[in-house]
């Protein structure tokens, strides 16, 4: 096995397993990829390439876990704004039986004014529904334990002899994301 520099290898994965690397590169071999354009590199050879997950959108979940407080309700504001201030207003009627020193409709009428405003501030602050989070709670999910990032990889580089050949290319690329490589998008074209 040669040891190059990555900018000299036309595709490059890397692998958490040794037996999926291993499996990755018997199927290349199996596809008609010689020795010369085979290559193992050595473990941790590879730092911080740019590699792009394939497969199933892991954020995807985060869509159904999103949630938003709906908006004030206009009729609730106009309800409570209405039987407050009809209930302010006869109360305030009432209460000119009781008190003489009240005057009989302009204290009805302030109290129906005072109902409405209370109603609709209560109306606007009243607690709202909450929309999203679908039936998932984020602390009953099991999430699998991240590997550390220093952890070595094993590398897979291939090197063609016609870098040219669109074919051969997918071909070897196909071959690593079915054995859950991971192409580095930073090497080669």
């Amino acid at each position: 096995m040669q040891q190059q520099e990555h900018a000299n290898y036309d595709l490059l994965a890397v692998f958490n397993d040794e037996s999926k690397a291993n499996a990755a590169e018997a199927g290349l071999h199996k596809a008609g990829f010689g020795e010369d354009e085979v290559f193992r590199l050595a473990k941790g050879s590879v730092g911080g390439g740019q590699f792009r997950e394939h497969g199933p959108n892991v954020n995807r979940s985060a869509v159904f876990l999103q949630t938003t407080r709906s908006g004030p309700n206009p009729r609730a504001i106009i309800m409570f704004a209405v039987i407050l201030g009809v209930l302010l207003g006869v109360v305030l009627f009432l209460a000119h039986f009781a008190f003489a020193a009240l005057p009989e409709p302009q204290t009805a009428l302030e109290g129906a004014g005072v109902g409405i405003v209370l109603g609709a501030i209560l109306g606007a602050v009243r607690p709202r529904r909450v929309r999203g989070a679908i039936g998932q709670d984020m602390s009953k999910v099991n999430t699998p334990a991240r590997r550390p990032a220093q952890e070595e990889r094993i590398v897979v580089a291939l090197r063609f002899s016609d870098a040219e050949d669109i074919a051969r290319k997918t071909r070897a690329r196909a071959i690593l994301l079915r054995n859950e490589g991971k192409i580095d998008r930073s090497v080669g074209g």
